[in-house]
């Protein structure tokens, strides 16, 4: 199986955007010969080729909520996954589906919107079939704006993203059934917040999954994490943590440049 993650970002939250300490280009998810580029916040275009990866194969674009740290450069990965805008006459040419919400389409131009074949909002509940692999929009909670996480249903198995949000009654139950979990990890330990997920907190919910997720990875660590002004690199800690007080089979962190098989998790 050649289906893989590329972390163009293990980083998330305003101090990676303005330090780039850890970076903040999101995710791609390459599968079924399908490139799907999540959540393509601030320096996406750039850890792409910075990392040797090929923006021209991206056919799906998915931003999950309308913070700067999750859509920034979606109009210049949209631009970039083609190596030719239009013809002699000015026809765009149309390539890619998004999928993401209304708030995030009201800053994506028309002119961007044009170069797209199909746009697609999303909420949870909703479900959209993309090249038959079914994907299915699960619940966040997090800040006031609309938003949603997903979960990408194949053949051989079966990976959600969780995005931004904080656990809440059926953030489990949500995700039974799914093999792999990408999760957003802000702070480490009991380090609370009210928008995001720490460590002490999630590990009770990701017992709760049934059957056992096989794999989980974490990412999108925030300042108190791991940044300039933390005591340490707390990512480390956390990791061992999971492993002990999880019984979940291959956890991995995610760093930035990251190429991981779906196989490892499998």
């Amino acid at each position: 199986m050649d289906d893989e993650l590329v972390i163009l970002g293990s980083g998330g939250g305003r101090h990676h955007i303005r330090t780039q300490y850890r970076a903040t280009g999101g995710i791609l998810f390459k599968f079924k010969e399908n490139q799907a580029h999540i959540d393509p916040g601030p320096g996406a275009i750039v850890r792409i080729n910075q990392y040797n990866e090929d923006p021209t194969k991206t056919n799906l674009f998915i931003v999950t909520h309308m913070h700067i740290d999750h859509f920034n450069d979606l109009c210049a990965i949209i631009e970039a996954s083609r190596e030719q805008l239009h013809d002699r006459n000015y026809n765009y040419f149309k390539k890619g589906t998004l999928i993401t919400t209304e708030e995030v389409l009201d800053f994506v131009p028309k002119y961007h919107q044009n170069m797209l074949e199909t746009i697609v909002l999303f909420k949870s509940g909703d479900t959209y079939n993309f090249e038959g692999t079914k994907i299915i929009g699960t619940k966040v909670i997090h800040s006031q704006i609309e938003g949603f996480g997903v979960i990408f249903k194949l053949d051989n198995y079966s990976i959600a993203f969780t995005s931004d949000t904080k656990v809440f009654e059926g953030f489990s139950e949500q995700i039974s059934g799914v093999d792999i979990l990408v999760l957003n990890l802000l702070r480490p330990d009991s380090i609370t917040c009210r928008r995001h997920v720490c460590t002490d907190e999630v590990i009770p919910y990701l017992n709760k999954i049934t059957p056992q997720l096989k794999g989980l990875l974490i990412t999108h660590f925030g300042s108190y994490m791991d940044s300039s002004f933390s005591p340490t690199n707390y990512v480390p800690s956390q990791l061992a943590k999971l492993r002990d007080e999880t019984n979940i089979k291959t956890i991995i962190a995610a760093e930035d440049g990251s190429k991981i098989k779906i196989s490892n998790f499998l």
